[in-house]
């Protein structure tokens, strides 16, 4: 069962939230989603001729942010008792909230003043939501850290390849030198109490055995940076272009050929609304009322594609899609509302103005990570940087950094993870010095993402790696050639 693999490898606090979890919750969330096994393997480097010299390859720092866990509707309802029910008693968020402290600033209302924020217990973690997390702190704590038996086979721990190269700590990211601990990690979170949670009960499986006394501190001053789609927009560039984009011909035709499911799927979920669902709109190119077309009266207008997407996602996992909503019905509204999403964020220009400032902290932290010395003390770069977010911006940094387009929509507690990646020539030549290079890999819950700067100039195929040289020198032209646009205009 899995509940008792989790609480097999949680800890204390994990073995009284999953029975706690367990006996109070519904029996259609007792089980935690299923997931692929954990790969933390780093990418083979086969030899150009006989001669060239193997590599020695390390795995340096590992940025992830991951989607929160599963949530109620952030859409209100009428039945709010049911609502309520499923979420984990106070008493549990109290315990995987110790040993960590928020972080505020004078930025730190952003999530609070959010239409995705939710109200009372709409838009909130469920009990499914947080064992989700817990068993994602267990898969990175698998993928990443170096077990204990492998730690006490010697210093010099390594896995080598046919090609004779050479993988530190066998490509793990914390081992015997390095230990798992609080020090050696950073955390960011948007302002929303499901993300905050989310991370606790990350945390709770990435340290079974408790942090030790040493608390972890959860930074909550960048919400508005961590969304594309923030309250109001950053810029009025951002929002003049949603809407210049949501207007365009392809879309509006979609839309008509979309139109009858809206209506159809508004009509059969609209008596279950709670009062002021339609003040609870939100999305990238949906807050300005272009997300339908048609009749625009109160009782005919039908919900935004985000509403429909997450109210009718929300029923189907509880098996409570009234009988007028087929699961073809949901799977179609779904996807449409990720096509849109897409075809709005794969703007280069609306990406670069909804994440920049994500994406440049994101590289910030590489290279910051690439030129720390690692001295030992509470100055050096940690090790892991987790950010816990939402599936809009696991999206947005997608189309950001010019990533292929995932198979389907980040599902709960999905994580994009970014792996800094050093590599050296194991025995160089006299002629030229042992250089050490630096590699970034994308990947969405354990499978490679390539980004289209990395393509083979010879061969024109993507590579799995992109340097970080490369990576930094295409964020920073857009950015620039954007600024040249703006001052042109």
């Amino acid at each position: 069962m899995r509940i008792a693999r989790l609480t097999a490898s949680a800890g204390l606090l994990a073995i009284a939230l999953m029975i706690t979890i367990a006996s109070d919750a519904p029996h259609h969330c007792v089980s935690a989603a299923s997931s692929p096994p954990p790969t933390s393997s780093l990418p083979r480097f086969p030899k150009s001729s006989p001669e060239a010299p193997s590599k020695k390859v390390r795995l340096v720092s590992v940025q992830v942010v991951h989607r929160h866990g599963d949530r109620t509707p952030i859409t209100p309802m009428k039945n709010e008792t049911y609502w309520g029910s499923i979420l984990p008693p106070s008493h549990v968020l109290e315990g995987i909230a110790k040993g960590t402290k928020l972080v505020h600033d004078e930025n730190s209302l952003a999530g609070a003043n959010h239409a995705a924020g939710g109200r009372g217990v709409f838009g909130q973690l469920s009990q499914l939501g947080l064992l989700q997390m817990v068993d994602l702190g267990n898969r990175l704590r698998e993928e990443l850290h170096l077990d204990d038996e492998a730690n006490d086979n010697g210093d010099d721990i390594h896995h080598e390849d046919e090609h004779g190269n050479k993988y530190i700590y066998g490509g793990k990211l914390f081992h015997g030198k390095a230990p798992l601990h609080p020090q050696r990690i950073k955390v960011t979170s948007t302002n929303f109490p499901r993300t905050l949670q989310s991370v606790q009960g990350l945390l709770v499986g990435l340290f079974p055995d408790g942090t030790d006394d040493h608390h972890v501190d959860i930074d909550v001053t960048k919400t508005n940076e961590m969304i594309p789609d923030p309250q109001p927009r950053r810029t009025q560039e951002q929002a003049d272009l949603e809407r210049e984009l949501a207007a365009r011909p392809h879309l509006a035709e979609k839309e008509k050929e979309m139109r009858g499911l809206a209506v159809r799927a508004t009509d059969a979920i609209r008596h279950t609304l709670g009062d002021d669902y339609e003040k609870f709109i939100f999305g990238v190119g949906e807050e300005n009322g272009d997300s339908t077309s048609g009749d625009n009266s109160h009782q005919t207008k039908p919900l935004s594609w985000s509403q429909l997407a997450e109210i009718t996602t929300c029923l189907k996992s509880r098996d409570m899609l009234p009988k007028q909503i087929t699961d073809a019905d949901q799977e179609a509204i779904s996807s449409h509302a990720a096509w849109r999403w897409f075809q709005n964020l794969r703007h280069p220009r609306l990406a670069r103005l909804a994440m920049y400032e994500m994406v440049q902290d994101i590289v910030d932290g590489l290279h910051r990570s690439k030129n720390c010395p690692r001295s030992g003390t509470d100055d050096d770069e940690p090790l892991l940087h987790v950010f816990s977010a939402h599936d809009s911006t696991l999206m947005g940094l997608i189309c950001a950094f010019h990533l292929q387009q995932p198979s389907q929509w980040p599902h709960y507690a999905s994580y994009i993870k970014v792996e800094l990646i050093e590599v050296e020539d194991m025995h160089p030549s006299e002629a030229s010095r042992s250089q050490k290079e630096y590699f970034v890999r994308f990947s969405l819950n354990g499978e490679v993402l390539r980004s289209t700067w990395s393509k083979d100039e010879e061969s024109g195929e993507l590579r799995d790696l992109i340097s970080v040289d490369k990576l930094t020198e295409m964020v920073n032209k857009e950015h620039h050639d954007d600024e040249v646009a703006m001052m042109e205009g």
